[in-house]
């Protein structure tokens, strides 16, 4: 045989023996779990993590558990540790639980940041961690109460053995990022030192602060009524998408509502077009054939409470639209609807000023649904144009809600200080 034979025989022969070694080890390292009672599976299904909220859990449409180790400690108390990729974020995850569900908590410390996604305000870390540590929390009370001299010591200890600390509190999980999981027993030891956190929180008189059971459902951070869907090729007979061409069909579908706001459907629809075009073969004869061609777009649309005039809102382009006292406005904006007296009921100076501070994605009012044209899907999107549409509504004057049927606006506490008169 050639060298170049010999060469390929050898690489072959290492990559079977590299991968002969990985099997060994992994059933190995699965069987010494095993041997302490707990319990090992390598395809965790969406469970694992349903109840989970905070970052790393909770952002964006990319969720991927993996490898999942779960188990007691030597105190009776339930964990987790489970590997899991995100679109912002891949690694493992250690977590125990609690015993009331409480409100969101996090302590840094040593070598470590706050997590992607994370919004929290800053509580005072208490002088008996020492320096570099970092608190936050929504409530900056709960935070304050929390952090007592007993579960900084319990802190303190922990951190001391490796180089940084990111703790959370989620829901009744209290999650740290990257245990030592490939030793399982440094990772006992972890998980003991972890449960001793716990117990610490859970001594303290915190059931004023107790929060309610979350749905068991994939849901995203801070936004508690959203919840994910996956796929509902139905959507395609209900929404407003591209009717042309074939194989239709929907994915990372997102339904929900923030607040008191309209609900709203949030999805990816992909569709195929196909066409015949004329070529030339090599032998210069005039030939024929099918090219397929795949499309995607963003969709985006929320449900009011009653049917509205048409109206739609977008970047100043091409053609006029309706003119408004506001020459900045019009130079920025360009609005058309079938009543302009509606338009310029509803797209008033604070309205138009609300417009023009923070510039939302194009959108059109069609019957009662306010469609958006957002150009991508994604979490950002979805929670910019709720909060825009919901301060939108808040600005609709009373007078046009009465006119169109309800007896008074369905959006007056979104806002403080806005007039609907």
């Amino acid at each position: 045989m050639s060298p170049t034979i010999w060469i390929v025989l050898a690489i072959a022969g290492i990559g079977v023996a590299i991968g002969v070694y990985a099997i060994v080890r992994r059933q190995r390292y699965v069987s010494s779990l095993r041997e302490r009672g707990w319990t090992f599976e390598g395809s965790p299904t969406w469970d694992a993590v349903a109840q989970l909220a905070n970052p790393p859990f909770g952002l964006g449409f990319v969720r991927k558990p993996d490898d999942q180790i779960t188990g007691s400690t030597s105190t009776g108390r339930p964990f987790q540790v489970i590997e899991y990729g995100a679109e912002h974020w891949k690694g493992w995850v250690g977590m125990v639980t609690l015993s009331r569900r409480l409100p969101e908590l996090w302590i840094i410390g040593g070598q470590t940041q706050l997590r992607y996604g994370v919004t929290a305000t800053s509580v005072p870390a208490p002088q008996q961690l020492g320096p570099g540590w970092k608190v936050g929390a929504l409530d900056q009370a709960f935070g304050t109460e929390v952090m007592t001299p007993q579960l900084c010591e319990r802190l303190t200890v922990m951190a001391a053995k490796q180089p940084g600390l990111n703790l959370s509190i989620d829901g009744d999980q209290l999650v740290v990022l990257d245990p030592p999981r490939k030793d399982p027993a440094v990772l006992a030891e972890w998980l003991e030192q972890l449960a001793g956190i716990a117990a610490a929180i859970d001594a303290m008189p915190l059931d004023q602060w107790i929060q309610p059971a979350r749905p068991s459902r994939l849901t995203f951070y801070q936004h508690p009524e959203w919840y994910w869907v996956g796929v509902d090729d139905n959507l395609l007979q209900t929404t407003r998408v591209t009717r042309s061409g074939h194989s239709h069909s929907t994915s990372d579908v997102i339904r929900g509502r923030d607040g008191n706001g309209p609900p709203f459907v949030a999805f990816t629809h992909e569709w195929k077009t196909t066409r015949t075009e004329s070529y030339t073969d090599s032998e210069g004869r005039s030939q024929t054939r099918q090219v397929t061609e795949s499309h995607s777009e963003a969709v985006l649309g929320f449900q009011l409470p009653v049917r509205m005039p048409a109206l739609s809102v977008g970047r100043r382009g091409f053609g006029r639209g309706i003119s408004f006292e506001s020459g900045a406005f019009n130079e920025k904006f360009k609005v058309t609807a079938d009543d302009t007296k509606f338009a310029y009921d509803v797209i008033h100076p604070r309205q138009m000023e609300y417009l023009m501070a923070d510039p939302p994605a194009p959108f059109e009012f069609d019957g009662d649904w306010v469609w958006f044209s957002p150009g991508q899907h994604s979490h950002e999107v979805i929670e910019h144009s709720s909060a825009f549409l919901n301060g939108f509504l808040a600005r609709v004057p009373r007078f046009v809600w009465r006119n169109l049927g309800l007896p008074d606006t369905r959006y007056p506490a979104l806002l403080s200080g806005v007039s609907q008169t």
